[in-house]
């Protein structure tokens, strides 16, 4: 029998190529890599599930696809493959072949291939030269020439029993490994990362393990729908099954077995019949775990640690289309929180050999971490600080002498709070300076912290620095300690909201309180106070408690160039890291020095590109005020000194000196309004008289040194030292807050106002502000009921009831009766001798009437029960009867009897 005579019509030996580059003149395809495909069967296999075959053999998209004819170059032989006609042509020209053998060609980037063939031709007829063809695909690598050699052994199969392996579905017996000189037949081998809902079971596909088989199964099913379970689930063995008729049989024809290789550590699918007729479920049973919930739903849970278990049923049933009970979700959460903690105590292991790299790539940096050891010698996680040593250099030689210092929860799974100090560039943006983790906020932490940012910047007991802080008791008593010759100004937005919760809320109240705070003068200051005091004294006290001196600028150091009374710069850094501080602590450390590695090369080239002497956001300052000038009148006088008046006010320039009598150019070092009506009276050019922090060549200094790159985790030098473990959980007073607390005027939306603070229950009673009828004391006074003890007992007188119980009321001076008790309810008769009547007397004090009240006629209420019981304790049935009366000053008034019923 000839060799072309025994190769079979059913099945191709495929050559594919992909992950290459198509390039043309000449056409070629540059570094593809390449995977044989041996004796595929064709016979029951359409285009569509020829393409999905292809897609899985890569694990790739199949985007654009080509096969080239036997012994012709691509030029020649390139032919697309996009549809069935395609795909019938592809068949003929691979069995017209005597090994049946045929290649493929993946084409990621969707190139024109078919216009760069017609151009080259064209080409060659032009040239008169003839089309260039070879024996071999024209492909730029050795290891992809094509071997036409067929393999004359066949494939022995084994004799099985089982009706579900056949041919078709079984793998040989030899496996994967040949005899010497033979083939390797290649088999994919599963990819843990690849993403879940594209999980598929292929014919020999191998695993590490039979739990990776049994995730990537669950993930299949998921994804599809099918209710797989364990007909065999044992070390060595698994057969799977999909769905169960009323007698627990399978019904569906999917069927998996897999089992360990002989020759190598892996678990491979051996049988595989990947067809279903089943209907697709939300319900899973025991194949979806609480730990592949839990799996799943570790980045949820990293980024929410309060998720509820309602909500994660939630979550798994929108994207996961399952229905799973609440007991699943709270033994998932249980395990996703064990897995993270395993991870988290890995990151603080790894914390000594991060300290380490950043030491190593950045020399001169400050890298500080400090534990707490047991006297078992178990190092648990305290504190730890960074400062890098560009940073600080570029913050000495180009940043003003000014530092906002803040402290941030962390939101995630790390524990404590993150401690920031942030100054200020030429262009008055932040300039992040340094950084800590800390357990908690308080005055031993913050001394710590400044004590090592002092000396970083070299700023020794602060004696020129200007700190920019919130009112945090611990912070405060910090900076007086450890910085006591330096300026500390608390931030006014933190006191103008705490001024707002004291209740002195209003837009008058808003605007004198802004124009206090931002008054350059103290004649100014005092003005706005004065008119604070006329509003309310107690509003006044307040603000005078809070030391004018470090919120208001009247009181301010003119040297620091920088005349900010709020603390933004801080706030606005904790915003840029919000989403690292949700993040472990490593993570999140590197995702702080990346976002500051990135923003200083940024400035820097942004720096760059300015063509100006001085920075944009100063010059636009600059220009701002030139139009506003035009209202000034300027008079000179002599030596450069200018009285600039507007109306009723006032200011004395002196250029020379750089001051102005409003003290404005001397706190920010920028020209006011006066002083640039001066100089344009000169025709002077603004910009000249800007202090020289605010210079494009400062702006340069703060960035010309970059923050330097570190190697990846498993480069990092070893360390070591004692393992360092989280610390221990510490039990915060309250619920804890994920988002800042924000006055009433941050929370406005575009389309409605928030009322939050703004609206005071008025007492419909009293009519007075700050409760309700249901809270007024009024009606508590008049509802406390005075039972007196002599009036039980029958025929005892009291003082305004005659001896016969008829009431005698008796009128006061003010011409208002007194409570009285109104004629007793006849007792019924039931036919005992010793029955005795018992009658409860509710008296209520009397409410004193204001002169300026304006309701004149008061009403007094009260109440007056009679209880009556009946004889027979067995029919225990007590009636209350309700008697309301008003009595007014003129003496009038009505009762009405409500009576009710108490069984």
């Amino acid at each position: 029998m000839s060799r072309a005579a025994s190769v079979s019509r059913d099945s191709l030996n495929i050559d594919v190529y992909h992950q290459g580059v198509f390039s043309p003149n000449p056409l070629v395809y540059f570094h593809p890599d390449k995977v044989p495909v041996m004796g595929l069967d064709v016979r029951n296999m359409d285009f569509k599930k020829f393409k999905t075959y292809l897609q899985k053999l890569i694990n790739n998209r199949c985007r654009d696809m080509y096969y080239c004819l036997k012994n012709r170059s691509l030029v020649d032989g390139l032919r697309e493959l996009r549809d069935e006609d395609d795909y019938v042509r592809f068949l003929d020209a691979g069995f017209d072949d005597d090994d049946n053998q045929i290649s493929i060609y993946i084409d990621d980037h969707h190139e024109p291939l078919l216009d760069w063939i017609e151009e080259e031709k064209a080409e060659e007829w032009d040239s008169g030269t003839e089309t260039y063809e070879d024996d071999v695909d024209s492909v730029l690598s050795d290891d992809l020439s094509v071997d036409h050699e067929a393999d004359d052994e066949d494939i022995q199969w084994p004799e099985v029993v089982d009706p579900f392996l056949s041919q078709k579905n079984l793998i040989p017996q030899r496996g994967i490994e040949e005899e010497a000189g033979g083939k390797v037949k290649k088999h994919p081998i599963h990819d843990p990362n690849q993403k879940w809902d594209t999980m598929m079971p292929e014919l020999g596909m191998k695993f590490s393990d039979r739990d990776e088989l049994k995730h990537m199964l669950t993930n299949y099913a998921v994804s599809k729908g099918y209710s797989l379970w364990y007909e065999k689930n044992e070390a060595k063995a698994l057969l799977v099954r999909c769905s169960k008729n009323e007698k627990g049989k399978p019904s569906c024809p999917f069927r998996l077995w897999a089992s360990p290789m002989n020759k190598e550590n892996s678990f491979q699918i051996k049988s595989l019949i990947d067809k279903h007729n089943c209907a697709r479920q939300q319900k899973l049973g025991c194949l979806v775990t609480y730990k592949w919930i839990g799996k799943m739903l570790i980045p949820d849970i990293l980024e929410r640690p309060k998720f509820s278990y309602r909500k994660m049923a939630e979550v798994v049933r929108k994207d996961y289309g399952l229905k799973v009970s609440l007991g699943q979700c709270r033994n998932a959460k249980y395990f996703a929180l064990d897995e993270i903690s395993g991870n988290l105590v890995s990151h603080y292991e790894k914390l000594w050999n991060y300290g380490a790299e950043l030491l190593r790539v950045n020399p001169g940096s400050t890298v500080l971490i400090e534990t707490n050891h047991t006297p078992d010698a178990t190092h648990y996680f305290k504190r730890m600080y960074i400062c890098l040593k560009s940073i600080k250099d570029g913050w000495i030689e180009g940043c003003r002498r000014v530092i906002g210092v803040d402290g941030c929860f962390l939101k995630g799974i790390c524990r404590g709070e993150l401690l920031t100090a942030v100054g200020r560039d030429a262009n008055n943006q932040m300039y992040p300076l340094a950084w800590a983790v800390v357990p908690v906020e308080n005055k031993e932490t913050w001394m710590w912290f400044i004590d090592l940012l002092l000396e970083d910047i070299e700023m020794g007991d602060g004696r020129g620095l200007t700190i920019i802080s919130d009112q945090h008791k611990g912070l405060m008593e910090a900076v007086k300690e450890r910085a006591p010759s330096c300026e500390h100004r608390n931030c006014a937005r933190h006191i103008y909201a705490n001024f707002k919760k004291k209740g002195f809320t209003g837009v008058e109240f808003r605007r004198l309180f802004w124009s206090a705070a931002k008054a350059t003068t103290d004649s100014n200051f005092r003005s706005y106070m004065r008119e604070i005091r006329t509003m309310s004294t107690e509003a006044y006290e307040h603000l005078i408690e809070r030391d004018p001196n470090t919120w208001c600028r009247a009181f301010f150091e003119p040297q620091t160039c920088c005349d900010a009374v709020e603390n933004g710069i801080s706030e606005s850094f904790n915003a840029a890291i919000v989403e690292a501080r949700k993040k472990p602590i490593i993570t999140m450390l590197e995702e702080i020095r990346l976002y500051v590695m990135e923003r200083m090369y940024n400035q820097k080239i942004k720096g760059h590109k300015w063509d100006m002497e001085i920075c944009p956001s100063i010059r636009k300052r600059i220009e701002k005020m030139k139009e506003e000038q035009r209202y000034w009148d300027v008079i000179p006088s002599g030596e450069e000194e200018y009285e600039v008046k507007l109306a009723h006010e006032v200011y004395v320039v002196h250029l020379e000196s750089k001051t102005c009598g409003c003290r404005a150019w001397q706190l920010s070092g920028i020209p006011c309004v006066h002083a640039i009506a001066a100089i344009l009276y000169l025709n002077g050019n603004a910009e000249d008289y800007v202090a020289v922090w605010f210079k494009i060549s400062m702006f340069g200094s703060c960035y010309r040194y970059p923050v330097k790159p570190i190697n990846g985790a498993n480069m990092w030098p070893n360390v070591l030292f004692d393992p360092i473990l989280p610390p221990r959980r510490r039990r915060m007073p309250g619920r804890p807050k994920v988002n800042r607390m924000k006055c009433p005027t941050e929370n406005e939306g575009k389309h409605k106002i928030n009322k939050t603070g703004m609206s005071i229950s008025r007492c419909s009673n009293c009519h007075q502000e700050g409760h309700n009828k249901r809270r007024c004391p009024l009606l508590k006074e008049a509802n406390k009921a005075t039972v007196s003890e002599g009036d039980v007992e029958e025929g005892i007188s009291q003082d305004g009831i005659s001896e016969d119980g008829v009431n005698e009321d008796r009128i006061n001076e003010d011409g208002v009766s007194e409570v009285g008790i109104g004629e007793e309810e006849a007792v019924e008769e039931g036919g005992i001798e010793d029955h005795q009547e018992d009658e409860i007397e509710q008296q209520e004090d009397e409410i004193d009437h204001q002169e300026n009240h304006h309701h004149q006629h008061q009403p007094v209420f009260f109440q007056h029960f009679v209880a009556n019981k009946r004889r027979l304790p067995s029919e225990r049935n007590t009636k209350l009867k309700l008697r309301k009366k008003v009595v007014t000053k003129d003496g009038s008034g009505e009762s009405t009897e409500n009576p009710v019923t108490i069984n």
